[in-house]
C-alpha cells in the first residue's frame, strides 16, 4: 500500500511540476516524460482507489468503532492539512500566491463539501474523500461491503448520467474510483491465486490503450486492475532498491497537500536567489531538483506532524481501559510475513 501511495503521490507531482521551471526556463527547453505530462493526474484516482480499499480493511475489523474510526481520522488528515494552509497564507502574504477570501478559507478548513473550488486548490480531493469515509462508515457496519460497492455503483452511474451536479459531492463519476478500490477488497482472495503481475499488465495495458482518450470506465477498471497488482505482487518492498519507495509512500500525504507550494517556491528560488543565470538544458534536472526538495520537507512533515497525529489517534480511540494497558501483538490479517500468500481472518 505505502508503494502504491507512492507511486501515486510522484505522478500528481510530476503533472504539476511545470509549475517549478516555468519561472526561469522557456517552454522549449522542457523536455517532460510525456505521459506523466499528459496523464500524471491520474494519480488522484489511484489514491481514490487505495482509500475504497484501505477504508474496507478498517471498517470491517471486529474492533471498529464509528468513533474509534472518526477520532483517527480527524487526526490523520486536518492537522496536516492546516499545516498546508498555513503555508499557503504565508505565500500569499510574500506575494507567491493570488489573494483569497479569508471567509472562504475558513470554511474550506473544515474540508465539508462545498460547491466550487475550496481555497487550497488540491484539497477539492480531500472533501471527496471525506465523503466517502462516512459512506463507509455508516454503510458497512449494517450493510456489509456490499451494501457499500452497490451504493458506490449507483452514485457513480448517477453522477455519469446526470454529469456530476452539485449534490454534496455524493452523485460523482468520482465514487467509481473508491468502488473500484472496494471490488479489489472484495476479490482480495480470489485475486492471491493469480498474483500481482497479471493485475498490472491489464492495468498498464489499458492505460496504453487510453493514451489518446479518457473513457468514463476505463480509468476505474485501470486504477483497479493496478492496485490489485500492487497488493498481491511478490517484492520485497522493505529491501533496496524498494525500501525508498515505502519510506516515500509513509510521506505521500504530505507530498500531495505540500507539492505545489514547493514547486512555486523552487520557481521563484530558480530566478532570484541562483547567483547565475540558469542554462535552458538545467530545465529538467531542476524539475527533478524540486521533486527531491518535495519528498525531503514532506517526509519532515510526516516525522514531526503526520506521525505523532496518528500515534495520538490511536491512542485516544482507544477505550479509556485500554490505554493504560500494554499493547498486544496484533497479526496482521492480510500478510501473515513478508512474500508470505494471503490468508482468510477468521
Amino acid at each position: 500500500m505505502q508503494a502504491a501511495r507512492a507511486i501515486a503521490a510522484l505522478s500528481v507531482a510530476y503533472f504539476h511540476s511545470y509549475a517549478a521551471i516555468r519561472g526561469a526556463f522557456p517552454e522549449s527547453a522542457w523536455m517532460p516524460v510525456p505521459w506523466l505530462k499528459q496523464w500524471g493526474f491520474l494519480g488522484v484516482d489511484f489514491f481514490f482507489a487505495i482509500s475504497g480499499y484501505v477504508i474496507c480493511l478498517v471498517v470491517t475489523k471486529p474492533s471498529f468503532t464509528l468513533g474509534g474510526f472518526a477520532i483517527k481520522r480527524l487526526l490523520r488528515l486536518y492537522p496536516m492539512y492546516w499545516t498546508a494552509l498555513v503555508l499557503m497564507g504565508l505565500l500569499i502574504w510574500w506575494g507567491r500566491s493570488g489573494p483569497v477570501s479569508w471567509p472562504h478559507v475558513l470554511y474550506s478548513m473544515t474540508l465539508l463539501p462545498q460547491q466550487g473550488t475550496p481555497a487550497y486548490d488540491v484539497s477539492w480531493t480531500l472533501e471527496r474523500e471525506v465523503v466517502f469515509y462516512a459512506l463507509a462508515a455508516l454503510i458497512v457496519p449494517i450493510g456489509r461491503v456490499w451494501g457499500l460497492a452497490v451504493v458506490l455503483a449507483g452514485l457513480a452511474a448517477a453522477g455519469f448520467y446526470y454529469r456530476n451536479p452539485w449534490s454534496f459531492h455524493l452523485v460523482s463519476t468520482v465514487q467509481a474510483d473508491f468502488l473500484a478500490g472496494v471490488l479489489v477488497f472484495m476479490a482480495r482472495y480470489e485475486l492471491s491465486r493469480i498474483g500481482g503481475l497479471i493485475p498490472l499488465l491489464i492495468g498498464i495495458a489499458i492505460l496504453a490503450v487510453m493514451r489518446q482518450a479518457i473513457t468514463p470506465y476505463a480509468v476505474p477498471i485501470a486504477m483497479a486492475a493496478l492496485l490489485a497488482g500492487m497488493v498481491h505482487v511478490r517484492i520485497p518492498w522493505e529491501r533496496a532498491p524498494f525500501s525508498w519507495l515505502v519510506r516515500t509512500g509513509d510521506a505521500s500525504y504530505s507530498i500531495y497537500l505540500l507539492h505545489y507550494l514547493v514547486f512555486v517556491v523552487m520557481s521563484y528560488a530558480s530566478v532570484v536567489y541562483v547567483p547565475f543565470h540558469l542554462p535552458e538544458w538545467a530545465a529538467e534536472p531542476w524539475r527533478f531538483l524540486s521533486i527531491a526538495v518535495c519528498v525531503a520537507v514532506s517526509w519532515l512533515t510526516f516525522t514531526v506532524i503526520e506521525s505523532p497525529m496518528i500515534r495520538l489517534g490511536h491512542y485516544l480511540a482507544r477505550s479509556p481501559a485500554r490505554r493504560d494497558a500494554p499493547r498486544a501483538a496484533v497479526p496482521n490479517e492480510i500478510y501473515s510475513g513478508q512474500n508470505a500468500p494471503i490468508k482468510r481472518a477468521s
